[in-house]
C-alpha cells in the first residue's frame, strides 16, 4: 500500500480494505438451505479473486495460480476438479493460438493481408477503414480469435505514425477501425472464443458445441453490424479527411517482396487447420485440439517456421489467467452454485419471453463492465446463467452470444483490456473513443434486438 515514493496511498489503503474486508463478511453470512457452509468459503475465495482482478493490486497471473490452490487447500474441493481446466481444449487452444498468431506476425503474413486489402480498397481514408474491415475478416478467416489483437494494434499505430496523423479524429479512426477489425469479425464468422463459454457452464448444460458453417448460418445477422461500424467510422471520423496513402502502402508491399518460404509454410499449417475444421462433422474431433495441436506442426521438418523464441513469445500469464477463471466455473459446478441461482431466478423469470430475458442479461452486462472485466462477468454468471436458460427452455448457445457481444458494449477504455491497448498507443481522445462506443452500442441493440433475435426465432436456434 506504498506508493513509488514510499509514501502510503490513500487509494491502494481503500482498495486492501475493500479486498480483505468484503470476503470476510461473506464467511459471517448465517449458515441456512441456500447458504451452505461450502458456498460461503467459495464466494469469500471468489470475490476476493476478482476483486484482486479489479483492482490490480497483484499481479494477476500470481492470483490465477493460487486461486485453485485456495480451493484446494481451504475449501476441500478436490485438485482434479480445481485443476480440471488443464484437461480441457480450451486451454491448449488457447496455446496453439498465440503460437499461431506470433508465427503470422513473425513471418510477415499478417502485414501481408493488411497491405494488400488496404491496396485493395483505395488506400484513401475511407479506403484505409474498409481495407482494415477486410483485413480483419480476412485474418479472423485464417486464425478465427482475437489473438491478432496487439500486432494490429502496432500495425493501425504505424499506419497513423507514417501517414503523420496525430492524436485527433483521422488516427482515432483508424485506431478503433483496427479494434473492431481485430476483435468484431467473431460475431458472425466462426469463433473459438464462444467455447470459453460452453466449457464455464458445462456442469448445467452438458457438452456443447457448435460448428463453422452453423455459426455462420445463425449469425449472419451480425454480418451487416459489422460493416456499418466501419461506415460509422467513416461518418465520425474520416469527413473532410483528405489524404492518399496509395504510395506508402505501395512501397510497404513492394518492399516485402515475393511471399516467402515461411509464409507458404504457415499458410500450409492453416490449410490442414481449416481442413480439419471444416470436416469435424466426419472425424467428430472436438475442433479446439485442433487449434491445440495443428500450430505446433510449425516446428516438424517440411513446416519447421518457429523456434524455441516463439514458445516462450506466447502469453503465459493469459494462459494462467484463463485457467484460473474456468476454474471457478468447475469449482462452482461441483458445489451446485448453479442450481442454486436457478432456484431463486427462475421463479421470477418464468413466463417470461425469451427476447425478455436477453435483455435483462445485456442490461446487467453493461452496468457490470463498468465495475468488472468481461473475464470476470463471464466467469462469475456464465454457469447460473445456463441453468436458468435450460431450466426455462432457452437454447444456452443462444445466450451465451449474446454474453459475447453484450461484454464488448463499453464507454471507457479501461473496461476491456483489448480496447484499452489501442487507446494506450495515445492516438484516440477520450472524447472520440466515447462517441463512437456510445453510437456502436446504439447500433448493437438495434441489430441484436430487431435483427438477430427475430431471425433465430425464426430458425428455432433461441428454444431447445
Amino acid at each position: 500500500i506504498m506508493n513509488h515514493e514510499g509514501a502510503v496511498s490513500g487509494k491502494l489503503l481503500i482498495y486492501w480494505l475493500v479486498t480483505i474486508i468484503l470476503p470476510c463478511l461473506v464467511l459471517l453470512l448465517p449458515v441456512n438451505e441456500i447458504m451452505t457452509a461450502d458456498l460461503k468459503v467459495f464466494l469469500s475465495i471468489t470475490l476476493a479473486a476478482i476483486l484482486f482482478f479489479i483492482f490490480e493490486q497483484v499481479n494477476g497471473t500470481v492470483v490465477t495460480i493460487l486461486l485453485p490452490i485456495a480451493y484446494v487447500l481451504i475449501l476441500g474441493v478436490p485438485a482434479e476438479v480445481a485443476y480440471k481446466p488443464w484437461s480441457m481444449s480450451i486451454l491448449w487452444m488457447l496455446i496453439g493460438g498465440f503460437l499461431l498468431a506470433n508465427l503470422m506476425e513473425k513471418v510477415g503474413l499478417l502485414r501481408r493481408i493488411a497491405y494488400k486489402c488496404i491496396l485493395l480498397t483505395g488506400a484513401s481514408y475511407k479506403g484505409i477503414i474498409w481495407g482494415i474491415a477486410l483485413a480483419g475478416v480476412v485474418i479472423f478467416l485464417l486464425m478465427p480469435n482475437d489473438n491478432a489483437a496487439v500486432p494490429l494494434a502496432a500495425l493501425a499505430y504505424g499506419i497513423c505514425v507514417s501517414l503523420k496523423l496525430e492524436r485527433g479524429p483521422a488516427a482515432a479512426g483508424i485506431m478503433l477501425a483496427a479494434a473492431v477489425a481485430a476483435l468484431l469479425p467473431g460475431c458472425f464468422l466462426f469463433n473459438t472464443g464462444i467455447f470459453m463459454f460452453f466449457r464455464l457452464g458445462e456442469a448445467a448444460t452438458g457438452p456443447l458445441t457448435m460448428g463453422w458453417f452453423e455459426w455462420l448460418y445463425q449469425m449472419f445477422p451480425n454480418a451487416g453490424y459489422y460493416a456499418l461500424l466501419f461506415y460509422i467510422i467513416n461518418r465520425l471520423f474520416g469527413k473532410g479527411v483528405q489524404l492518399s496513402g496509395k504510395d506508402y502502402f505501395l512501397a510497404e508491399y513492394r518492399a516485402m517482396g515475393k511471399i516467402t518460404t515461411d509464409e507458404k509454410r504457415v499458410l500450409v499449417d492453416i490449410a490442414i487447420l481449416m481442413t480439419f475444421i471444416f470436416t469435424a462433422s466426419v472425424h467428430h474431433i472436438d475442433v479446439l485440439w485442433g487449434f491445440a495441436v495443428i500450430p505446433f506442426f510449425m516446428y516438424l521438418p517440411g513446416l519447421k517456421v518457429a523456434d524455441e523464441t516463439d514458445l516462450k513469445n506466447i502469453n503465459w500469464s493469459m494462459i494462467f489467467f484463463a485457467a484460473g477463471c474456468l476454474s471457478i466455473g468447475t469449482v462452482a459446478g461441483t458445489i451446485g452454485i448453479g442450481e442454486l441461482v436457478a432456484k431463486i431466478a427462475v421463479p421470477v423469470l418464468e413466463g417470461r419471453s425469451h427476447a425478455l430475458v436477453l435483455f435483462f442479461v445485456y442490461a446487467g452486462y453493461f452496468v457490470l463492465n463498468f465495475i468488472m472485466t468481461p473475464m470476470a462477468v463471464n466467469v462469475t454468471f456464465a454457469l447460473p446463467l445456463a441453468q436458468i436458460a435450460q431450466d426455462i427452455g432457452m437454447n444456452p448457445i443462444a445466450l451465451y452470444s449474446l454474453m459475447g457481444g453484450a461484454s464488448d458494449q463499453i464507454l471507457l477504455p479501461y473496461e476491456v483490456v483489448i480496447y484499452l491497448i489501442f487507446f494506450s498507443f495515445g492516438m484516440i481522445c477520450m472524447r472520440d473513443f466515447i462517441r463512437f462506443m456510445s453510437v456502436k452500442l446504439a447500433a448493437h441493440m438495434i441489430f441484436t434486438f430487431l435483427l438477430l433475435i427475430p431471425w433465430w426465432k425464426f430458425t428455432g436456434f433461441l428454444s431447445l
